[in-house]
């Protein structure tokens, strides 16, 4: 009764490592375009950014909720061909809308922000 058990198990194990790999295997949901749009909060500020893909299948996304020293990217889609890109800094003073354009996406976007929440700026930089 006890080998009957163990094989039992063993049979479990096997079936769950394969099933483990079939999942580390499987392909992503998107395949990237080696770029990317990123950016660091050095303002005084909380901040949202949400991206809008043009002519992608890939779901539109927000990364919300970034204060200051945060650090984040998105990886921009293959197939997307364009972005609808918004940048709002949330406060009880000031705050709004500091999207910068982007229209080529065959190239990094590095963007650094800075201030306060009364006169926040956005600024390019060196990827």
């Amino acid at each position: 009764m006890t080998n009957i058990r163990r094989k039992a198990a063993c049979a479990a194990a096997a079936i769950g490592i394969s099933l483990a790999g079939a999942v580390v295997a499987a392909p992503p949901a998107f395949a990237g375009s080696g770029h990317h749009i990123s950016f660091t909060n050095n303002g005084w500020f909380v901040v949202h950014t949400c991206y809008k893909w043009t002519g992608s299948q890939t779901s539109d996304s927000c990364d919300n909720g970034k204060k200051i020293n945060d650090t984040w990217r998105v990886d921009i889609p293959d197939d997307a061909t364009g972005v609808e890109l918004s940048v709002t800094v949330q406060a009880q003073i000031g705050g709004g809308n500091i999207t910068p354009q982007i229209t080529d996406l065959k190239r990094d976007y590095c963007y650094e922000l800075s201030g306060y929440t009364w006169g926040p700026k956005i600024t390019e930089k060196q990827c």
